[in-house]
């Protein structure tokens, strides 16, 4: 009977109280460390028309080709990852917009070439690379050009 009756022994009260003092103590540090809240500003909201047309193209980059997105993926990274968008690949040229076209830091145009992509090529192929590759090199003696990869998920 006198075991149902037993205190905690005199030595495991200091440790215990110890790890509660720790566990406190290391709680304490992790919320005076935490940064401060942020604060965010309200802004009126934009009519539904000029959401819709701005909505792919980049603020920036008003002058963009109707055909061409500034979400688009210009070229693909190992394994899909770091992916460069039309925006990114105009930002590290220094393009600009100049009296309605897009130009380098040179001031030479900037134009954009889409090749054909397939997971497997139509019997013409041969034939579409030569147009294709024609087409190319006489974008690239007048303007500077953008080309775009293929999704290597297709290929």
């Amino acid at each position: 009977m006198k075991s149902a009756n037993r205190t905690p022994s005199p030595s495991f009260a200091p440790k215990f109280l110890f790890s509660v003092y720790v566990f406190v103590l290391v709680g304490g540090l992790a919320v005076a460390n935490r940064p401060s809240p942020k604060r965010f500003v309200v802004r009126p909201a934009l009519p539904e028309s000029l959401i819709d047309a701005e909505s792919s193209r980049s603020k920036t980059f008003s002058c963009l080709p109707k055909d061409v997105r500034a979400d688009e993926v210009v070229s693909y990274g190992p394994k899909g990852r770091q992916s460069v968008t039309v925006e990114k690949k105009l930002i590290e040229m220094k393009a600009r917009c100049r009296r309605g076209k897009l130009v380098d830091a040179k001031r030479r145009e900037i134009r954009f070439f889409h090749p054909s992509c397939w997971g497997n090529p139509p019997v013409d192929y041969l034939e579409i690379r030569q147009r294709e590759d024609k087409e190319f090199a006489e974008l690239k003696k007048r303007y500077t050009v953008i080309v775009f990869a293929c999704n290597p998920m297709i290929q």
